[in-house]
């Protein structure tokens, strides 16, 4: 077998989390480090797998839980950041399906251990479920 075994299809599975990422880094103007906007854009998709019906309510908190208990923040407010009416984080989407080359292939996970790719993604249900991580944060620090 040649190339990267870390590359198989078309999604990546080490962008898991990524195409949030890139974006948040760039409208944070830096502030939220690579490491930090990863595990807020894996929160972005667990909570989306969620609520689509790819992943059990169980999985997706448990997920959650860990991302915070080794230390990362899980939301930002510059997800909610809007500018020309429109959210910025959804820029992302089109920007990273320009970075992997024309096609969008964002890697999932539906339940802890296995992966898959989808080729698109529902705005409406992207931006709902940054409404909830919000909110799951503001619950947790009350």
């Amino acid at each position: 077998p040649s190339g990267d075994p870390y590359e198989l299809g078309s999604a990546r599975p080490l962008d898991y989390g990524h195409w949030v990422a890139h974006k948040l880094e760039q409208i944070s103007a830096f502030r939220i480090g690579h490491g930090e906007a990863v595990a807020i854009g894996m929160a972005v998709d667990l909570i989306y797998s969620k609520r689509i019906g790819l992943m059990s309510s169980e999985d997706c908190e448990r997920a959650l839980s860990l991302i915070e208990a080794v230390g990362f923040d899980i939301y930002d407010s510059e997800l909610h950041r809007i500018e020309g009416g429109r959210s910025v984080i959804l820029h992302g989407l089109e920007e990273f399906r320009e970075h992997l080359g024309g096609k969008l292939t964002i890697t999932f996970v539906p339940e802890i251990g296995r992966k898959i790719e989808l080729n698109e993604m529902d705005e409406a249900e992207v931006l709902e479920s940054i409404d909830e991580l919000k909110g799951r944060v503001e619950a947790h620090c009350k």
